[in-house]
């Protein structure tokens, strides 16, 4: 503008001497038709300003403001392209609300503004002023990286900022497509003087819009709070209703359901309204209501029925309410979750009926009109509803149930009357036969121990009160009832214990008592004894018809009893130490050979009390690891060259000193202890084999270690000894276990388990002692033994017994045709020892060759071996 005005004055002040010049007619009117346009162009500029003003104060709407801003604009330049941004610097977002454009589409809703990062808008927001871009500024910035491309690319664009207080709330926009439009500064400073007498509009127009907004927003809260309270108002009262009809007994159960459906029924449309009840017992459905505008057949409607894949019986397996449309009820049945629904459905509701945790029923609406819709709303409605509806229902199947109750208490109390004499005679006899059974064993009918206890304490009470009073306990074990048992069967079991209970009581006299204490075990109170010889000759009379075989099941069995005596003292003060010491007795019985009779003394007491202390001392022992093996040297007959080692057990104790054992290895096998022992003389074994081969370079030999039997009937012996073997590092074929024929003999099919898996493991079995057990042919093809070792009871002074050679002869040639290996136990001299080894026995061992000798001795043993 400034250079237009510059040019007129210049012109104004040439007039008179160009006139003066004789200037030409021509070029004066051409001046002054500059003029006049420059005049006209200011005029309309002045005119667009002018509206601009006008409009920021009439136009009320923005949605009306913007166009009218961009047509005033318009009117002074070409502005077919054009748009106003809304900038939010709280919360950094753009939004285009207006937007007039040739080739883009409008930006949709409100944009994050770093999305428009690098943007001609961006680049006037940051700078807050007026960018005239041409295709050479545009060139140079993308050059520079400093903006990126956002929509179509045009000719020119002119942009400016909104400001407001020194802040950018937004920008006007005109942009150009065509080479023959094109802006100069004449046109940005125009814009930008437009812009400031829009920006007050705006925001005046703008504070009216969010008002006006506030104000409808508000309006609409109110009347949702006032719908709110009305239905709050009508839910309270339908409530009520449905409590007072809860409470009125006397209204007939039909008309009840009736009521809550109309009192439903204003709350939502009910017009199709069932409530079943659910039998849990029998998995049913009962229609307690019923009323459906498309139902043709009520009674059909209305019959009971199992739970199936009815919508119904979902909410009944969901425990929760069920809200669907007709699609989502097809979804459900292409899922395979439910049947197909009906064709004529629209919407469906149901929730379930539930008091104090327990499914009574569920409760349904269903509408077949589009008009009628159920929503969240309704769904929440009637789950609430259903919470009291299930407590009247409730509340009214109780009081029918007292009315009931009632009615049949009356009805019981006459029968109850009428019973009560039978009903005391049955207790009578149930009292008796209660007590009975409380005193005697269910099996044989002899008294038990709770009775032959206070017979035996009524006996000790009278021997301290009477000099001349004296009785006696007999405590009988039977043998080998256990093998009955094995054999035969617990029934023929039962029926062998009967049998001796029958005898027992014909062989003592009237006056005696025989009792069953469990199992196989009897006790014996023979009272008023004139001399002890009474109690022996009832004790040999058992022992005697005990030694007789029985006939059960035609099979003939063997049995036999070890008894226990002991005879009455001024001593005893209560039955359970007599009990306990006739028991003493009989153990001692069984120990000396099984079929007899002991009498108590205390001599047995001290050695039961030593049994348990020694016991004890066992326990602690292995605890503390005091078990160690003594290594016993295993040679080749004929060349004497040294094979391995059988590892015996020994006892290093802290309390006892060196035990023996013989003294300690019996009380181990009978408390099962041993098991224990084994495993620590195994552990310890293959410690001192593999320290051997690390320090002597022996890795040929091995050692053999000895299991007790009990141990072949654990499920983890494989893995046990494989743990050992990794442990210590030792490999599989320089360990060898050893066991008896007595293993063979039970549980056969676990020790084949067990020796099958030693075997694949690498480990070698040896069969102990063979000769002196079952020595059964049938074992030894079965069972995987790798070496028999020949009992040492016939191998001491073999040279002097012919039997004995011949009986070896026999297991050398058996073992040789099995494919096994020989070893000979208990070698004394070198007569034994050549014998054996012109019998083909390949291996031997005894105190000829060596005493077993401890780790120490036995390092330099092999040392001297190897030296020669």
């Amino acid at each position: 503008m400034d250079s237009d005005n510059q040019k007129a004055n210049k012109i104004k002040g040439q007039i008179k001497p160009m006139l003066t010049n004789d200037v030409s007619i021509a070029e004066l009117t051409e001046e002054i038709g500059f003029l006049a346009q420059k005049n006209a162009d200011l005029q309309a500029r002045y005119t667009a300003l002018f509206k601009l003003n006008q409009l920021s104060q009439e136009c009320n709407e923005l949605d009306s403001f913007y166009p009218q801003v961009h047509k005033t604009i318009a009117s002074l330049m070409t502005a077919e392209n054009f748009f106003i941004v809304i900038y939010d610097q709280t919360f950094d977002t753009l939004e285009f609300v207006y937007f007039i454009d040739e080739k883009d589409e409008k930006p949709p809703g409100i944009i994050d503004y770093l999305d428009y990062e690098g943007s001609f808008t961006n680049l006037v927001i940051e700078s807050k002023q007026p960018l005239l871009l041409t295709p050479e500024l545009e060139k140079q910035l993308f050059d520079n990286y400093k903006i990126k491309q956002f929509g179509a690319r045009g000719t020119d664009w002119l942009g400016v900022p909104l400001l407001q207080n020194g802040l950018v709330i937004g920008t006007i926009t005109i942009q150009s497509y065509d080479e023959k439009i094109r802006y100069n500064e004449n046109d940005l400073n125009l814009l930008t003087f437009a812009a400031q007498h829009i920006v007050g509009a705006m925001v005046r127009l703008q504070d009216q819009q969010r008002l006006k907004n506030a104000v409808n927003a508000r309006t609409k809260e109110l009347m949702a709070q006032i719908r709110d309270r009305e239905k709050s108002e009508l839910l309270q009262e339908s409530l009520y209703r449905i409590s007072e009809l809860t409470m009125d007994i006397e209204l007939d159960i039909d008309t009840f359901y009736s009521k809550v459906h109309n009192i439903i029924g204003q709350l939502i449309n009910a017009k199709n309204f069932f409530i079943a009840k659910y039998d849990q017992l029998s998995d049913t459905l009962k229609f307690s209501y019923y009323v459906d505008e498309h139902s043709s057949d009520l009674v059909t409607d209305l019959q009971p029925r199992k739970l199936s894949n009815l919508y119904s019986d979902l909410v009944l397996r969901r425990r929760e309410t069920v809200l669907l449309t007709y699609q989502e009820m097809m979804s459900l049945h292409l899922e395979g979750e439910t049947k197909k629904p009906q064709d004529d459905i629209h919407s469906w509701l149901g929730v379930p009926l539930i008091y104090s945790g327990k499914l009574l029923g569920v409760m349904v609406l269903q509408s077949y009109h589009y008009q009628t819709t159920y929503n969240q709303n309704d769904a929440e409605l009637l789950n609430f509803v259903s919470n009291h509806v299930s407590a009247a229902i409730k509340r009214r199947e109780l009081a029918d149930f007292e009315r009931r109750s009632h009615e049949l208490l009356e009805q019981q109390v006459r029968l109850r009357t009428l019973a009560l004499e039978d009903e005391i005679t049955h207790r009578k006899q149930a009292e008796k036969l209660l007590k009975h059974t409380a005193a005697h064993d269910s099996l044989t009918g002899l008294p038990n121990r709770t009775v032959f206890l206070d017979l035996l304490n009524h006996a000790i009470a009278c021997d301290k009160r009477k000099d001349d009073f004296s009785f006696a306990v007999l405590f009988l074990d039977l043998d080998r009832f256990k093998v009955v048992n094995d054999s035969l069967g617990h029934h023929a079991g039962d029926v062998l214990l009967k049998i001796i209970a029958r005898e027992l009581l014909a062989i003592v006299r009237d006056k005696d008592t025989v009792a069953r204490l469990g199992g196989d075990e009897f006790v014996i109170l023979i009272e008023d004894l004139a001399s002890n010889d009474e109690a022996f000759e009832v004790a040999q009379r058992i022992t005697e018809f005990l030694e007789q075989p029985f006939t059960i099941d035609n099979q003939l069995v063997y049995t036999g009893t070890s008894i226990g005596i002991s005879f009455s003292n001024k001593r005893y003060d209560d039955a359970n130490t007599m009990l306990r010491d006739a028991d003493t007795a009989m153990y001692h019985a069984k120990d000396n050979g099984r079929g007899r009779y002991e009498v108590f003394d205390d001599s047995m007491h001290q050695k039961v009390q030593n049994a348990l202390s020694l016991e004890a001392d066992i326990r602690e022992a292995i605890a503390w690891q005091e078990f160690v093996p003594y290594f016993q040297p295993i040679l080749k007959l004929d060349n004497l060259e040294l094979k391995g080692f059988e590892a015996l057990a020994r006892w290093k104790s802290t309390k006892r000193g060196f035990v023996y054992p013989n003294d300690f290895i019996p009380l181990a096998e009978e408390t099962d202890l041993i098991q224990e022992i084994d495993i620590q003389i195994i552990e310890k074994s293959c410690q001192q084999l593999k320290q051997w081969q690390r320090e002597l370079g022996c890795d040929d030999l091995y050692v053999s270690c000895n299991l007790f039997s009990k141990q072949f009937f654990s499920t983890t012996l494989p893995q046990d000894i494989k743990n050992i073997l990794q442990e210590t590092g030792l490999a599989p074929h320089n360990l060898r276990v050893e066991l008896t024929e007595r293993a063979l003999l039970e549980n056969a099919e676990i020790v084949l388990t067990n020796m099958q898996a030693l075997r694949e493991m690498g480990v070698k079995i040896l069969l102990d002692d063979f000769g002196t057990g079952y020595s059964s042919l049938g074992y030894l093809h079965r069972f995987p033994i790798d070496v028999l070792k020949i009992d040492r009871s016939f191998i001491s002074n073999v040279h002097e017994h012919d039997n004995h050679r011949a009986i070896i002869k026999t297991i050398v040639d058996l073992a040789n045709n099995l494919q096994m290996s020989t070893v000979g136990e208990g070698i004394e001299n070198l007569a034994d020892a050549q014998l054996l080894q012109q019998m083909d026995c390949v291996y031997g061992q005894g105190y000829y060759f060596a005493k077993p000798m401890s780790p120490e001795d036995t390092t330099d043993y092999i040392i001297q071996q190897m030296n020669k």
